[in-house]
This record gives C-alpha cells, structure tokens and sequence, in this order.
C-alpha cells in the first residue's frame, strides 16, 4: 500500500505545520504504538501521517489546536479502549450496529472515495429503543454503544480509507454520504435529537475530515423495481432546522439537500452508473445493513491471489513481516476470537 510521502501529501499539506504537530503529538506519547493493536496490526487510521493531516485540516493547520483535538480523541479512544473493542466485539454486535450508522456500500467515486449509505426509516422508535439501551450499558463483558460506534467508525479509517488508497495509488481521506429521508418527520427528528449529537460528536471529534459531501434526498422506488427520485418533503426545512442544533457545525455545512430534478445528475458527475444506488436511478441495488459489494477495481486489488468475499464483523490490515499487507477479519463468535486471512496484497 502507498504510504504519505511528500510528494503524495494532499494539496492543502502543510509541510512545516505537519513536522510540528508530530512533533508536539510525540511529546506527549500520542504517536506511541497504539495500545491494544496485535503483533503486526498496522497503525493506519491511528496513528499515521493521513491521519494526523485530517486533524490538522479540521483546525486549519493550527499545530497546537491539532492537538487539543488529537488529545481529546485518542482520550475517548483509551477511555473506551476502542482499539481493543475492535478486536473482540462480538460479530452480531458490530453487524447490528452496521444498521444504525452510514455503512459502505463496497463502491466509490470517480475520484476513488468511498460512498456510505443510510437509509433513516431504519432508525426508527425501536431502534432508538436499543440505541439508548445499549448506550447505558455497564456491564464490561459487552461494549457500550460509544464503543460500538468507535469500532464500527474505526472501519472507515484503519480498512475502508487505506484499501481505497491502495487501489487509487493516491491518499484516499474523505467518503461521500448518501442519506435516504423520505421516511424522516418532525416527530422522528426530535426522537433522533441524542442520537444525532451523539454520532457528530463522535465523528468531529475522532474521525475529522473524513467526509466529503452528505447528500440528503428523498428516495423512493417506483414500479417495476424502477428508482425514481422526490423532492425532500416540504417541512424538510423545519425539520432541518431542529436537527441542526444537535449537529457538529462542521458536519452539517457538509451536508447537501437534493430535489427530484437535482439528485441523478449530481450523482453521475460523481458515480459511474453501475455504482448509483438504484434508490437515486442508478444500477446498484443497495439494501441498507448490507455488507459492501465492491467494485471491479476494488476486487482486483484485493482478488491476486484468490476471489474475495469480505466477511461480517470488523477487517484490519497487517504486515506479514515479508513487505505484505494482509486482510484480516478479526471480532468474535460464540467460540471465541477470530483472526482469519480474507486476502493478501
């Protein structure tokens, strides 16, 4: 995999302002090995010059406010031993939370980032139920939902982001959203108004700069299994405008409303075809939880050596100790942890 190097450095890098934020982040340990990671785990979307960038971008290239963020993320990552969650959460567990989180669809951009999807209809009374359940949870022989969020999240950054920079032969840092709102009302808004701030915060906080563009529609399915594409409801504005307030500022100037006549060409300036969710009028059929269905490109890269099918539960990288990375699907079952090679690049 290509790793930062100057010449490969995003365009917005600021050399100087880099060297000084390593430098004050290994002051204080924060570039020391990650606790928790295995023999030859990988500290991409950890501890890597990509991931530090993303901080420094997310405060303008401020050293030293680079690092009251870095401090306070890798706080809540050791308060919740997210590293160590990620190695033994339960498969069933990480897949139900899958259901609650933008999830990628196993496809990209034309400019190689890749494209999450959720559908809000799912996060609906009970699921909210479960959410605040799981939240309050105190026993430590199962994760709380800050932790499974830090795990599902660690996804994107230490798997998702580094397979796309692989197959791109560029850094690969930020993905695209795209957010199904038909089913989205008032009422619904203000049920989701903890669990909103919840995951913003999570996400400002611990996994800056990683997204592009969130694209909220409206999306419905017409006959014969043939996408058509509606305006947002008309009081998507009041209803905008509660959600607001519980959202990182950040994230939401991220975010894009689309109307019927706006959302497939915004769509195929950025997607091929193939890769559009038949939901928005492309030809991907995409159910939302489902695990990724990856793009030609993407299998290539990972398929040199046998045909891959990405398992459930959390992937990782590793270093096989002969200049190799290797996929490993880590989590566990009922029988216990499991670290099991998908492919080998």
């Amino acid at each position: 995999m290509p790793s930062l190097a100057p010449d490969t450095a995003p365009p917005e890098t600021d050399a100087a302002a880099l060297a000084s934020f390593k430098a004050l982040c290994a002051e204080r340990g924060l570039l020391d090995r990650p606790q928790g990671l295995q023999a030859g785990d990988v500290v991409d979307g950890l501890t890597d010059d990509l991931t530090l960038l993303r901080f420094l971008q997310a405060r303008k290239n401020d050293p030293p406010s680079a690092l009251q963020q870095y401090e306070s993320a890798s706080r809540f990552r050791a308060d919740k031993s997210i590293v160590e969650v990620y190695n033994t959460i339960s498969i069933d567990d990480y897949e139900a939370t899958r259901k609650l989180y933008p999830h990628w669809t196993g496809r990209r951009t034309r400019t190689h980032l890749p494209i999450l999807f959720l559908d809000v209809a799912h996060l609906h009374t009970d699921a909210m139920q479960h959410w605040r359940h799981t939240r309050a949870l105190t026993d430590q022989a199962a994760p709380d939902m800050a932790q499974r969020a830090g795990a599902f999240f660690d996804t994107l950054t230490r798997f998702i982001l580094p397979l796309c920079t692989a197959a791109a032969g560029t850094p690969v840092t930020k993905s695209i959203y795209l957010v199904d709102a038909r089913a989205l009302s008032l009422k619904q808004a203000w049920n989701l108004r903890e669990f909103a701030k919840e995951i913003s915060w999570i996400l400002a906080t611990c996994y800056p700069e990683t997204i592009e563009t969130i694209f909220v529609g409206s999306l419905v399915r017409g006959p014969a299994n043939r996408a058509q594409v509606c305006n947002a409801p008309s009081y998507f504005g009041t209803i905008w405008g509660v959600m607001k307030k519980f959202v990182d500022p950040v994230t939401a100037a991220k975010l894009v409303i689309l109307t019927e006549a706006q959302v497939l060409p915004a769509l195929e300036g950025l997607v091929e075809h193939e890769s559009i969710p038949l939901q928005c009028g492309g030809g991907f059929e995409v159910v939302h939880g489902m695990r990724p269905d990856l793009d030609a490109g993407l299998l290539e890269v990972l398929g040199k050596e046998r045909p891959v099918m990405l398992p459930e539960g959390p992937l990782k990288w590793r270093e096989d100790g002969e200049g190799r990375r290797v996929l490993v699907a880590t989590g566990s079952t009922a029988s216990g942890g499991r670290e099991e090679v998908v492919a080998v690049l």
